[in-house]
């Protein structure tokens, strides 16, 4: 998807509020940050939504392993720096005051050992007082199996329709097929069936020990499901250094 498909992502989630959910996201950090910069990193950031509201407050960086969705990004973001790269291996070399992981991409991370090793990478790129946001893909008790979704999109030059019938792929990993059906003016129809993503459904505790484990003060934050488009929020701050 996010090669082949990726001119087509921002109008499939052109009814998500991504104003709202950054709104609301910097007033966790407001609450949470006692480093005294504005320097935001999003990992993971795909076209750019997020980093266009950030942009209003902070001076951002934005990480993706895929360059078509950073070209988008980059018509987006007027000063947004924008770097490719992998969430579980990326060394930028500087520390910021925000780092954010979100709209589910942890999810690509799977097993409890790569979990560590990129919450690890993620606070290593925090100073001291710097706040961590990883919103996560649902959990295993709240995933549904054999559940069907359909996402649309229309205007006068394209109609979209994209289903998918979730399941399960061993005991923790959703295994997620979209089937995808494009209508373009002046194009033939097309189906596209092999978009497959396959998201792992860490554990709460899953989340907290790996954040105790890279130095953080973890905290998982409920009450927000709409504003952040997600069930969970999960903060770690990364302690003051003497404090």
């Amino acid at each position: 998807m996010y090669s082949r498909l990726a001119r087509y992502y921002d109008l499939i989630y052109a009814k998500k509020d991504y104003r709202a959910e950054a709104a609301e996201l910097m007033r966790v950090i407001g609450r949470y940050q006692r480093s005294e910069g504005r320097e935001l990193l999003e990992v993971a950031c795909g076209t750019g939504r997020y980093l266009e509201r950030f942009e209003e407050r902070y001076r951002c960086t934005g990480l993706d392993l895929n360059r078509p969705m950073l070209r988008i990004a980059r018509r987006r973001l007027e000063r947004s720096r924008l770097v490719a790269g992998d969430m579980l291996s990326f060394d930028l070399g500087v520390q910021f005051d925000v780092v954010a992981c979100l709209f589910s991409s942890i999810g690509y991370i799977h097993g409890p050992r790569n979990l560590r090793k990129t919450v690890r990478n993620l606070a290593a790129h925090l100073k001291p007082g710097g706040v961590l946001l990883i919103s996560p893909w649902v959990s295993r008790e709240d995933f549904v199996v054999g559940r069907p979704d359909l996402d649309t999109y229309q205007d006068d030059d394209v109609k979209i329709a994209r289903a998918v019938v979730s399941g399960l792929k061993g005991e923790n990993v959703s295994r997620v097929r979209f089937h995808w059906l494009i209508a373009e003016r002046n194009r033939p129809v097309r189906h596209i069936d092999d978009d497959v993503h396959e998201l792992a459904m860490h554990s709460r505790q899953d989340f907290l020990d790996a954040m105790r484990a890279a130095g953080l003060a973890p905290k998982l934050m409920r009450g927000t499901v709409r504003a952040i488009g997600s069930l969970r929020l999960y903060v770690g701050v990364k302690p003051v250094t003497g404090a």
